[in-house]
């Protein structure tokens, strides 16, 4: 299903529950797909009063999570690369 999401950049949003992907399509024909998006927090947009906002609290979320992940490479592990 996709979701209508008023913003100048996205036109609309879709989840893959199997993938637990967020797919953002944008107004110029690119599409983005999110990694790693929970059920709760696709349904906290589904139900937003204002999805744009609600949509890039999401996106910044799974940002902050990947960034938490990363091991400093000073200290002897290996970091991860293309974050």
């Amino acid at each position: 299903m996709l979701l209508p999401v008023e913003s100048k950049q996205i036109s609309f949003c879709s989840y893959d529950e199997t993938e637990s992907t967020l797919q953002l399509y944008y107004h110029t024909g690119e599409i983005v797909v999110v990694p790693s998006v929970h059920q709760s927090d696709y349904q906290s947009i589904l139900h937003s009063a204002n999805r744009y906002d609600t949509l890039m609290e999401v996106t910044q979320k799974g940002q902050t999570d990947d960034v938490l992940g990363v091991v400093v490479p000073e200290m002897g592990a290996p970091a991860v690369q293309d974050i």
